[in-house]
Order: C-alpha cells, then structure tokens, then sequence
C-alpha cells in the first residue's frame, strides 16, 4: 500500500512539474478586514504570532546540532522565558505544518551561515526573536482556503476572517502556497497563484528611457514625467510627539505611548511606499503592454542618493528601474559608464553639460535639443545596437497622446511633452519631432 501511494505521489508531482512549464507565478496581496473581525478571532491571530515566536525560539534553543535534526512537530508545550524563569506555554493554533515550515526556516538559515563561514566570512549565529512577523501556510485546502463569492479566509484551526482583495484573483489559476504577514497591527495574505503564460509583446515598437533628478522619467518621444511622495505632515508631528515618550535606555524599549506612536509612524511609511509602488506598477503596466523594447541605462542610484537623498527616496526611480527589468518583455540595458548626455541624436557631436544647463545646443549641426529627451534617444539607439535587435521601429508618434492622457491619470504623476527640440532653420522654434532610430 506504501509503495502505490508513494508512485501516486510522484506521478502527480511529475505531472505538476509539466504542467507549471507552461505558468507563470504571482503574488497577490489579500488584507484582513479588521472592522468585520470579533475580538475573539483578533485575539487568536495575535496569539497565532505569538506561538510562532514562542516555538522558534525554542527550536533555537536546542542548539545548532540539534536544529538541523529536530523534527518533533507535534510538540504541544514549549519552555518560555519571562524575566529570569521559565514558564511553559502550550500551542494550541500553530499547526504541525506551520511547525515543520519554522525548523525548514531555521534549517536553512544554519546552512546559509555556515557556506559564508567556510567562504572565510564572519557570521554571527542564530539570535532568539522578539516577535515574528509571517506563517508559511503550506497547503491550499487544508492549511487555508479562499472563498472568494463570501469573501472569506478560512484558517485552519482559527476560523473565517473576512478580507478584502480576492476579487483580483484570477478563476483560470492553481492556488498554491501564502504567506500570513503581520505589519504594524494590521494582518496580510499573500497568496502565491500559477496563471498560464502570457504572451509576450511582439510589436517591434521601442522606447528609450532616461532617469533624472528634476524629471523622474524622460522617454525618447519627448514625454516628461514628474512624480513625488512627499513624506506628510502627519508624520513630522508624529516623530515630534516619539520625541516626548519615555525611553528606557537598559531594555532599548520604549513606553506604551511611544510603542503606540512607533506603530503609526510605520503605517505612515508603509502608506508612502505603497503610493510610490501603485505609480511604479502602473507606468511600467503601460510599457510592457505596448512596447517590445524598452531601453535604460544602469544609472548608479546609490550615488544618486548620496547626493539628493530625499529626492530620491520620495520617487523610488531604483525600484521603477527594477521593476522594468521583470514586466517588459525585451529590456535593453545600457552599460552605466556609456556617455548618454550631451550627444547629440542628429550629428552624433559629443560636448560637456553642467546640470544646470538643460539645453544641448550642438555647435556642430545647430539643433537645440531638451538634454534628457537627447539623452533618452542616445539610450534608445545604443539599446538595439547593443543588443543587436534588427530592424526596428523606435517609436510611433502618433500614440504620445494617448500616453500622456493614461500617465496624467495616475495619482501624484505630472506628464508633459518637451517643445525644445529646434532645427538651425526653425527661426520660430516650432517644435519637430525627435527622429526614429533604425538599425540595420
């Protein structure tokens, strides 16, 4: 009987195998509708956390040599340490799974340090946490389940919570694992779903990007795009008042009050990073839905931060950058050390621009030229040269303004089109079109 459940265990895995070939992973982020939450059901989340802390530490208790061994699961009390004894606790929430996950967690963290310890890095062991933030639900059904017409979350051995996010999950998608995150007082899932594979854009149209300090976003077909998050004055008051709370310097802790206070100042800032995401995701969503090839260069942003620091905080270009890098379907990276600014997309003359000076005007052909726009189409050029992509056209001019309509209706997110573009003959300086690349 062993050895029938065991081959049916492997076929299904084979065929599972097969089947994620032809899938590509998400993760959606479901949140826990606290007013609709009794405060029996709060009380056994927050216990939930407490006994996955509780069993960690003791797991690291064991000691290393123990760690990489234990597999008690089922284990129902654990020694806690309140002041200078030790209590015992029962687990009554944590399941046998959640349990399994904690020592795979830690199992892997020992095997982490010891490979840097034997690379000759200096590692430091495995502390006991002070609180622990997210439970590895293993198996969809069982572990957790979703009903999505009631717009419930089963936990298993807890109840049903109501929530709110499980209308963006798809119906053609195999549910998998997730992940229970606690942040800040409020309660998360992120479900990990397999969705058949998109195709890929295939319309042989390209766009240049240049990342700036003073415009965030420049694309070669002369779109300008500001945005910021500023930090509130909500928060300013909030870290006036922390300033005022009690703090004791022995326990590195500070009182009720000043606890109370952290956790808003971290809702604050976890509300500005997801503003910053949603504009991130939506501009990105634009460009990998209508271009092929999106060229940028590999900018050193650290710098940048060194030098402009909350300027760059409050716009994320770095995390804009990365997520291009994941959703577009051909990303055409430009080398950080190619010279982009101060060429000129006409004559290909090569000069030296303060960053005061927003204007190129090349002394060798006459065209004067926005230098981020400029820069934008030097990046386009070097791309598909870089990257050998073929024939290709850069850009379709038509469609700018549909782009600055869809850019200016995201929150925060200023898009306009740059009329500096001139050629020696325009004596007006009527506006011209920067010019397409192709490359043979």
């Amino acid at each position: 009987m062993n050895k029938e459940k065991n081959e049916r265990i492997r076929e299904k895995r084979r065929k599972t195998k097969e089947k994620r070939k032809n899938q590509s992973v998400k993760v959606f982020k479901i949140k826990f509708d606290k007013s609709k939450i009794s405060r029996q059901k709060m009380s056994n989340l927050k216990r939930l956390f407490l006994e996955g802390k509780w069993f960690t530490n003791y797991v690291i208790s064991q000691g290393i040599t123990n760690l990489v061994s234990h597999r008690d699961y089922k284990i129902k009390k654990v020694k806690v340490k309140v002041g200078d004894k030790f209590e015992e606790r029962e687990l009554n929430l944590l399941s046998s799974q959640m349990k399994e996950y904690i020592i795979t967690r830690l199992k892997s963290n020992v095997n982490t340090l010891a490979k840097l310890r034997k690379e000759g890095k200096k590692v430091g062991k495995i502390k006991y946490i002070k609180a622990l933030h997210s439970i590895f639900l293993q198996q969809y059904g069982n572990t957790y389940k979703l009903d999505k017409k009631a717009k419930l979350l089963h936990l298993q051995g807890i109840g049903d919570f109501k929530v709110i996010g499980l209308e963006q999950i798809p119906d053609n998608c195999d549910i998998t694992t997730a992940n229970l995150i606690e942040r800040n007082g409020d309660y998360y899932l992120h479900v990990t779903v397999y969705l058949p594979k998109e195709e890929k854009v295939q319309n042989k149209r390209a766009i240049g990007i240049d990342l700036g300090v003073k415009n965030q976003i420049t694309f070669s077909n002369g779109i300008k795009l500001k945005y910021s998050v500023e930090m509130p004055e909500k928060l300013r008051k909030l870290y006036k008042d922390l300033s005022r709370a009690k703090y004791n310097k022995e326990t590195k802790q500070f009182s009720k009050r000043g606890e109370k206070i952290l956790v808003k100042i971290r809702k604050e800032f976890m509300h500005q990073n997801n503003q910053k995401k949603d504009i991130i995701n939506k501009i990105t969503h634009y460009l990998s839905k209508n271009y092929e090839f999106v060229a940028y260069q590999n900018d050193s942003l650290q710098e940048w931060q060194k030098l402009f620091g909350r300027k760059i905080y409050q716009t994320s270009v770095g995390g804009f950058r990365d997520t291009l890098k994941r959703k577009v379907s051909t990303p055409l990276e430009v080398g950080r050390f190619t010279k982009t600014t101060g060429v000129c997309i006409y004559c290909g003359h090569s000069m030296h621009l303060n960053l005061s000076e927003r204007l190129l005007i090349c002394p060798s052909c006459g065209h004067v030229l926005d230098r981020d726009v400029s820069a934008a189409n030097v990046i386009l050029k070097e791309g598909l040269s870089l990257w050998n992509v073929g024939e290709t056209l850069a850009e379709d001019y038509a469609s700018t303004s549909s782009m600055l309509e869809y850019l200016n209706s995201i929150p925060h997110v200023k898009a306009s089109m740059s009329n500096e573009a001139r050629s020696p003959k325009q004596a007006d300086g009527a506006q011209i079109e920067a010019p397409s690349v192709r490359v043979g």
